[in-house]
């Protein structure tokens, strides 16, 4: 009798040994996740979740509109020092944001004059824009300036115009964030 209780013993042993085996290589297997990464230090570890255990039993409004900065998942569309010549455009081709609850546009303009004008058009069909979201003037030059709008249609399109008598270098970048 004691011998069936020892097997019984070290077969339950090993089966638990083979699911902790098991569901460490299952779970060593997920990718490294940036949401996750909240110290943004490259690794997930427990400084990650001390700072998550910080907030743990907090309170707040859900209702409350929230825009998280550096934390877009999906880079939409760049270009980099694309080359405006004194007094013209630049327009981006249309770039697809359906899906998407919200829009982050970062635009940097280097040239020797004082400013640069900028258009954001949204709307439903790829090759019509009628609907003219955003416009701003005097932004500053050589800085990042960043705006971040709710996706209200399907597409958009940017135009910036450089209204100085020297060429300049546009970079401009849209994140789309869920």
């Amino acid at each position: 009798m004691n011998d069936k209780k020892n097997m019984l013993i070290a077969v339950v042993v090993a089966f638990c040994l083979a699911a902790t085996l098991f569901a460490l290589r299952t779970y060593g297997a997920v990718s490294y996740n940036p949401w996750w990464d909240l110290t943004e230090d490259g690794k997930i570890d427990i400084a990650d979740l001390a700072r998550e255990s910080a907030a743990f039993g907090t309170l707040g409004n859900p209702a409350k509109n929230v825009t998280i900065a550096g934390r877009a998942n999906k880079l939409a569309y760049s270009v980099k020092n694309v080359v405006i010549t004194a007094g013209s455009y630049f327009t981006s081709d249309p770039i697809l944001v359906d899906g998407y609850s919200k829009m982050t546009v970062s635009l940097v303009f280097v040239c020797d004059g004082p400013e640069f004008d900028y258009w954001l058009w949204s709307g439903h069909d790829s090759s019509t824009f009628a609907f003219l979201a955003d416009t701003f003037d005097e932004t500053a030059l050589g800085v990042i300036n960043s705006k971040t709008y709710d996706v209200m249609n399907m597409y958009i399109k940017i135009r910036v115009r450089n209204p100085q008598a020297f060429e300049g270098y546009l970079s401009v970048d849209v994140y789309l964030i869920p």
